[in-house]
C-alpha cells in the first residue's frame, strides 16, 4: 500500500501569523461575548419590556353613560342591554365581503347599503371590531350567531344602548326629542379631533339635544386594562386592569314629563283644528329661568337614532317640509307681531318719547313721515281707537300708537332695549342650534348696503314686521324678565345631577344673565298692560278661567311671505302669557308662549291652545275653548 505522505514537501509555518489569527479570533469572541453579556444582562430589562410591549396592548373599558331623569325622577334616557353584531374585518374574507354583509342585512332588517356603509366608515385596526347592526332581536342574534361558520368575521354582542322613554316610562322617543336629543356613532372627522380625549373608532356620541350639550357629563371616563395579544394582533387574556372606568354623570332636566305631554296635548289640538303643520309651546318659571316643557311639532322618534336609524327613515325626516328634525322654538325665527309691542312700548317711556299717561292720538292708517301723501301704515283696526295711553294701546295692541313710539324713539335706541330683554342674541340655553334673530339697526341695514334703515321700516319695527325675526324662545324669556321683575334668566334645561335612583344630589344655580335697566314705573306699566290683554276681552273669554292668579299676556299676529290669490299675506299667531299672584305683580312662577306657523284662520289659535293647557294644567272643570275658524265654543260642536 503506497504512503499517501511520500513526496510531500512540508512549508514553513509562520508563527507570528499564527499568533495574529488567534488574537483576532480572541477578538472576536470577546466582542461578541461583551454584546451578548449588553444584551442580556445590561439592557436585559429593556428589551424584556420591548419583548412585552409586542405582545400587551392597552385597552379601553367604556364607562357606562349617564342617565336622563325628568324633574319627578321619571327615567327618561336610559341605557339598556341589546344585541350587536360587529365584523372584525381581518377575518372577512374579500371575496365573501358582500355575501356576508348582505346576510347580516337580511337577519337585522336593516337596509344593505346601511350596513356597508358602516363598516366602510371604519377607522382602526383591521383587528378591531367594528358595529354594523345594533338593537337586534333575540332570534335575529341567534340565527347569526348560528350561522357564525358561515359568516366569517362575524361576533354578536350584548351592548347598551340608549333607550328614550316617555312619562309612563314606555319606549316614546318623540316627547321630548328635542330637548333629549340622541346619541350616534362617531364619525371620521369628529374623531380626529377627539381621539385625544379618548374617543374611539366605535364610540357613541351625543348628536342633538342634552346628550349633545352635555355630552362630556354623560360620557364618563374610560378606564384601561392591560391585555395579551398574539402575532397577528389578536387578543388572547386580560393581564391587569390598570384604570377602572368612571361612569358618566346621571342628570335631571327642569323639565316634567307630565307638563310636556300636556303642552303636547294641547299643542297637537291647535295644530289639528286650524290645520297648522308647524307649532311650539314652552313652559317656563320666570323666577328660575327652568323650562317646564319645550315642545316642537312636528317631532322625531329619537328611538330610531339609538339603534341606528336606516337610510330610508332618514330621507323621511330630510324631505319633510316641516323638518321634524330642527327644534324650530330656538332654531328658527320668525316676526313676532305685536308680542314686539312690549319692547316699543319699554323703549318710548325710558327714551323720554312718552309717559306711562300720556295719551297719543291712534289712526286707522298712520301716514309715514316724510313720505308722500297717502303712504300710510294700516291699524289691524282700521278705524282706529281714539286717543290711547299706554296700557290702553297695549291692551287694546294698536299698531298706529306703536308706529308712532318706535319712529320717535328711533331704530338704534329701539334695537338697544331690544336686546336689553334678550332679542337679537342668544339666550345661552345650554341645547345645540340655537338662533339670535334678526333686529333692525343701523349696523343692520349697513350690512345689507344701506346707509339707514327706511322709516316705514322702522314703524313696523316697533309692531314685530317685516324686519324683525326672533326664536320663540326669546319671547317668553322677554315676558319672563318682565314678569320677575326685571332679571332676564339663562333658561335652564338641567335641573342638577342625581344617584341611580333619580334622586337629586347637585342643584344647579340659576344664572342671571342682565337686569333690564328699565325703571319699575316702566316695567311696572307693562305688566298692568298685560293684565288688561286678558280683561279687556282682546284675548277673548281667556278671561273667564278659574284660575289661581291673575293672568297677563299678549296675543299677536305677524304677517310674512308672499301674497296670497285674495291678495293678502299669509301669517303666524303668537301668544304669551304669565300667572302671577295679582295684577302688576312679579311672583308668577308659570309663563307660556304657543306659536303657529302659518296659521291662517279667524281667531288666534295660539291663544286656544294656550287656554286649553290652563284647563289641563290647572284641571279645570272648565272647557272654553273656542274654534278659532269660528269662534265657537268647541264644547258645543
Amino acid at each position: 500500500m503506497a504512503d499517501l505522505n511520500d513526496g510531500r514537501i512540508d512549508l514553513h509555518r509562520s508563527r507570528g501569523r499564527f499568533i495574529a489569527f488567534a488574537v483576532v479570533a480572541a477578538l472576536i469572541l470577546v466582542g461578541l461575548g461583551g454584546r451578548l453579556f449588553q444584551l442580556q444582562v445590561v439592557n436585559g430589562d429593556v428589551y424584556a419590556g420591548r419583548a412585552a410591549a409586542d405582545r400587551t396592548v392597552e385597552v379601553p373599558i367604556p364607562a357606562p353613560r349617564g342617565l336622563l331623569f325628568d324633574r319627578a325622577g321619571r327615567p327618561i334616557a336610559v341605557s339598556v342591554p341589546s344585541w350587536t353584531v360587529k365584523v372584525r374585518p381581518a377575518d372577512l374574507p374579500e371575496a365573501d365581503r358582500y355575501r356576508v354583509l348582505n346576510r347580516i342585512a337580511e337577519l337585522a332588517d336593516l337596509d344593505r347599503r346601511t350596513v356597508r356603509a358602516r363598516l366602510d366608515a371604519f377607522v382602526g385596526s383591521p383587528f378591531d371590531l367594528v358595529p354594523v347592526a345594533r338593537g337586534l332581536t333575540r332570534e335575529a342574534a341567534l340565527i347569526i350567531g348560528e350561522e357564525a361558520e358561515r359568516l366569517p368575521g362575524v361576533v354578536v354582542a350584548v351592548e347598551p344602548i340608549r333607550r328614550y322613554l316617555d312619562e309612563t316610562g314606555a319606549a316614546g322617543g318623540q316627547l321630548l326629542s328635542h330637548l333629549v336629543g340622541y346619541t350616534g356613532p362617531i364619525d371620521r372627522t369628529e374623531l380626529e379631533a377627539l381621539a385625544e380625549e379618548g374617543y374611539l373608532p366605535d364610540d357613541v356620541i351625543g348628536r342633538a339635544g342634552v346628550e349633545a350639550s352635555y355630552e362630556g357629563t354623560l360620557r364618563g371616563r374610560y378606564g384601561a386594562q392591560l391585555v395579551e395579544r398574539d402575532a397577528s394582533g389578536r387578543q388572547l387574556k386580560v393581564i391587569r386592569t390598570i384604570r377602572e372606568p368612571e361612569p358618566g354623570r346621571n342628570l335631571m332636566l327642569t323639565v316634567d314629563a307630565d307638563v310636556q305631554r300636556l303642552a303636547t296635548r294641547a299643542l297637537e289640538w291647535g295644530m289639528d283644528v286650524a290645520g297648522v303643520s308647524q307649532g311650539v309651546t314652552i313652559v317656563m318659571n320666570p323666577q328660575t329661568g327652568e323650562i317646564l316643557a319645550m315642545v316642537s311639532l312636528p317631532a322625531y322618534d329619537n328611538n330610531k337614532f339609538a339603534t341606528g336609524i336606516t337610510t330610508d327613515d332618514f330621507n323621511i325626516y330630510l324631505a319633510d317640509p316641516d323638518r321634524p328634525l330642527r327644534n324650530h322654538a330656538i332654531s328658527d325665527i320668525y316676526p313676532p307681531g305685536s308680542t314686539y309691542k312690549l319692547v316699543t312700548g319699554i323703549a318710548a317711556m325710558e327714551e323720554g318719547v312718552t309717559t306711562p299717561s300720556r295719551q297719543w292720538p291712534t289712526y286707522g292708517c298712520y301716514q309715514i313721515p316724510g313720505a308722500p301723501e297717502g303712504e300710510c301704515l294700516y291699524d289691524w283696526n282700521r278705524q282706529g281707537f281714539g286717543p290711547l295711553d299706554m296700557v290702553d294701546a297695549f291692551a287694546k295692541s294698536s299698531d298706529t300708537f306703536f308706529y308712532q313710539m318706535a319712529v320717535e324713539t328711533g331704530i338704534d335706541p329701539l334695537a338697544d332695549w331690544a336686546s336689553e330683554i334678550g332679542f337679537g342674541r342668544l339666550s345661552g340655553i345650554r341645547l345645540p342650534g340655537e338662533e339670535k334673530g334678526i333686529i333692525a339697526s343701523t349696523e343692520w341695514a349697513r350690512q345689507q348696503g344701506r346707509s339707514g334703515v327706511f322709516t316705514g321700516e322702522l314703524a313696523q319695527a316697533g309692531i314685530g314686521q317685516n324686519v324683525i325675526a326672533v326664536t320663540p324662545l326669546q319671547v317668553l324669556n322677554a315676558y319672563a324678565a318682565l314678569a320677575n321683575g326685571g332679571n332676564l334668566m339663562r333658561p335652564m334645561v338641567v335641573r342638577g345631577e342625581t344617584d341611580e335612583h333619580g334622586e337629586l344630589v347637585r342643584a344647579y344655580e340659576p344664572e342671571v344673565l342682565d337686569e333690564v335697566a328699565a325703571s319699575e314705573q316702566t316695567l311696572r306699566t307693562m305688566r298692568i298692560g298685560a293684565r288688561e290683554v286678558i280683561t279687556s276681552g282682546h284675548a277673548y273669554n281667556i278671561r273667564d278661567l278659574e284660575l289661581p292668579g291673575a293672568l297677563s299676556g299678549k296675543t299677536g299676529t305677524a304677517e310674512f311671505g308672499e301674497l296670497t290669490e285674495e291678495g293678502t299675506l299669509p301669517f303666524h299667531s303668537w301668544f304669551v302669557a304669565y300667572l302671577p299672584s295679582t295684577a302688576g305683580a312679579t311672583d308668577a312662577d308659570l309663563a307660556i308662549v304657543s306659536f303657529n306657523y302659518s296659521a291662517v284662520v279667524p281667531g288666534n289659535v295660539s291663544a286656544e291652545v294656550v287656554k286649553y293647557f290652563l284647563q289641563l294644567y290647572y284641571d279645570l272643570d272648565q272647557d272654553l275653548r273656542l274654534d278659532p275658524n269660528d269662534f265657537s265654543l268647541v264644547t258645543a260642536n
